[in-house]
């Protein structure tokens, strides 16, 4: 996994995830599309849509950006005005959003 942390900040009070617009078009992710939301351990997942896949599914906005859906807020206590951290997965062509600090989510 090759990593490039993006930046850290802080959740607006309903969680939305702003994309960087550079990477979306390198991945391929544009605006009215569908992208997977994937909880895993304390990281999501965002990426290109799966038809065949049964992950949440959101669409894109105009600005790039996501809702977090409500079953993962839920699953993993997410909380207004938390610190979260951004990372682009180069390799797998998706972005890791991190919950637990501002370093790099592990490797596993």
């Amino acid at each position: 996994m090759e990593l490039v942390k993006y930046r850290s900040r802080q959740l607006p009070k309903r969680p939305v995830i702003h994309m960087p617009g550079k990477w979306c078009r390198t991945f391929g992710i544009y605006a009215g599309e569908e992208v997977d939301v994937i909880r895993d351990r304390r990281t999501i997942l965002i990426e290109k849509s799966d038809p065949e896949s049964t992950h949440n599914k959101r669409y894109v906005s105009g600005t790039n950006a996501i809702n977090i859906p409500l079953e993962i807020i839920n699953d993993l206590g997410m909380q207004p005005y938390q610190l979260y951290s951004l990372f682009i997965d180069t390799r797998n062509e998706r972005f890791i959003v991190s919950l637990d600090n501002w370093d790099e989510p592990s490797r596993d």
